[in-house]
């Protein structure tokens, strides 16, 4: 049910989206026919269009799942959703083969899974032409991620299946997200100990430990660009011998104990990881509310990058009125994904009631409330937003209206919400030009010794090299972060 009235939103978003153009011949704001054909064309750009298409195409994510048999591969897919899915046993030895499996969820198919045969019966048995099969079956089936499973509490063998995962993973000319989930975390010491909430301090160190020794392992063998996340599966469900029930009736069964642990991180990860229409339909399956938020974060960083580059072009007309109705939409759409019917004056009158944070060289109360006289008034306020402050705003906008119509806080709070992005944007920022700027003074610093004391100079050298290269690598991992920021920035 709760699904079929999400369904109605999404309907409502992409039809509007669809007749952008009769939604700002309503608006209450008089907008020059110059900055109304540069709306139109951001609307119908790809990066909107794309949101669209996405809603209306999503599609389970597909995953490729690769670990030794018995690693717990079943066990994580129940636990990433809380039902029983898969058959898992605790005798026999899971999968044998690689194989392609549909996960079902009420008739529905959530998941799509290639599950290759343990790693170790690759290594011994898979010919030449075996390995090609294997690559080609991938490929075809286009994965949006790729797992290694590696259990937590088995250190054996751990190096040579990392080889064989670099060995298949090198062959493929595709290239998706890498994921190391290490499973069964919670038979570290004290192994007797399965509720996550009352994890000693001596399991959460060799959980860390763990997590350190598998990184270490991987950047050894050449897959140092993984994600690593640890897990615990441990579930007991309502019914002792699960296998012996039919389909239906696994799906009946209810978790009776849960020491799931950090399955919530999993899923962030895919979820950011794969493609959109994929993200959205993952949520759906496992927490709608995930889904609605996933999609009004994806509305928001599109709506700013857009924004962005009203803010960096030159554009023959007053910014605002570029902007202002962007930011209008972006928060009617914010909006309808809670279920809240806003027209157009009801989320102009919450922007302009977020305040002074926002104001672009001039007042958005202001702009908002002068409408086409801005012009006259304010001259040049077109060329007096940036790019960098554009983004920030539209944002900042979007998160407020998450936090106010989508989580339901205050208005006060919404304001907050809005205060810590921007703050977020402007912290990482410094960073980033921070570390570069250090770095480019050591190198200047060094290489005005070497000029005058070329000895002194060449003695420093390999202390000056590690002191640059980790300012760079500082400043890389600041714009990185940027990236999924500000999608415009180029560094």
């Amino acid at each position: 049910m709760q699904e079929q009235i999400i369904e109605g939103r999404l309907e409502k978003i992409t039809q509007m989206l669809e007749t952008v153009n009769s939604f700002l011949d309503d608006l209450d704001i008089a907008i020059p026919k110059q900055a109304k054909k540069a709306i139109i064309d951001i609307m119908e750009s790809d990066e909107i269009k794309s949101i669209v298409e996405d809603i209306k195409t999503r599609r389970p994510p597909k995953i490729v799942i690769m670990g030794r048999s018995g690693v717990g591969k079943s066990s994580l897919i129940n636990a990433m959703f809380g039902t029983y899915l898969a058959e898992t046993s605790a005798v026999e030895v899971g999968t044998v083969e690689h194989d392609i499996f549909q996960y079902k969820k009420n008739g529905k198919v959530i998941f799509e899974i290639i599950d290759t045969r343990g790693i170790k019966e690759n290594i011994n048995e898979l010919s030449h032409t075996a390995e090609e099969d294997l690559k080609n079956v991938i490929e075809d089936f286009e994965p949006g991620a790729f797992l290694f499973l590696t259990n937590g509490a088995d250190r054996s063998g751990l190096k040579e299946d990392a080889e064989e995962l670099k060995r298949t993973f090198g062959r493929m000319s595709i290239k998706p997200p890498l994921i190391t989930v290490i499973t069964r975390m919670d038979e570290l010491e004290p192994s007797r100990i399965k509720d996550p909430k009352e994890y000693t301090d001596l399991k959460r160190r060799n959980l860390k430990q763990k997590e350190q020794q598998v990184e270490r392992v991987l950047k050894e063998v050449g897959l140092a660009e993984t994600f690593i996340v640890p897990v615990s599966s441990y579930v007991e469900w309502s019914h002792e011998d699960p296998e012996s029930l039919s389909m239906e009736e696994r799906e009946q069964l209810t978790i009776e104990f849960d020491g799931r642990y950090n399955i919530d991180a999993l899923f962030d990860v895919l979820e950011e990881n794969i493609d959109f229409n994929a993200a959205i339909d993952l949520m759906f399956n496992y927490k709608i509310d995930k889904a609605i938020e996933k999609i009004a974060d994806t509305f928001i960083k599109r709506f700013s990058a857009a924004s962005a580059v009203v803010g960096a072009t030159p554009i023959p007309v007053a910014d605002v009125f570029i902007l202002l109705p962007i930011q209008i939409v972006e928060v009617v759409l914010i909006a309808y994904l809670s279920g809240n019917q806003v027209d157009a004056k009801t989320a102009r009158e919450f922007i302009v009631s977020l305040g002074a944070v926002f104001i672009f060289g001039f007042g958005l109360r202001f702009a908002a409330q002068q409408g086409s006289k801005l012009l006259n008034i304010v001259p040049g306020a077109g060329s007096a937003i940036s790019g960098t402050v554009a983004y920030s705003g539209t944002y900042s906008i979007g998160k407020a209206a998450t936090a106010y119509y989508i989580k339901g806080q205050s208005l006060n709070e919404a304001k907050k919400e809005a205060e810590a992005a921007k703050e977020e944007l402007e912290t990482l920022g410094k960073k980033a030009n921070n570390d570069e700027k250090e770095a480019y003074e050591i190198e200047e610093k060094y290489m005005s010794e070497e000029e005058n004391e070329p000895k002194q100079g060449e003695k420093n050298k390999e202390k000056v090299e590690k002191k640059v290269n980790l300012n760079k690598n500082r400043a890389k991992n600041a714009w990185n972060q940027m990236r999924t920021k500000f999608p415009w920035k180029k560094k």
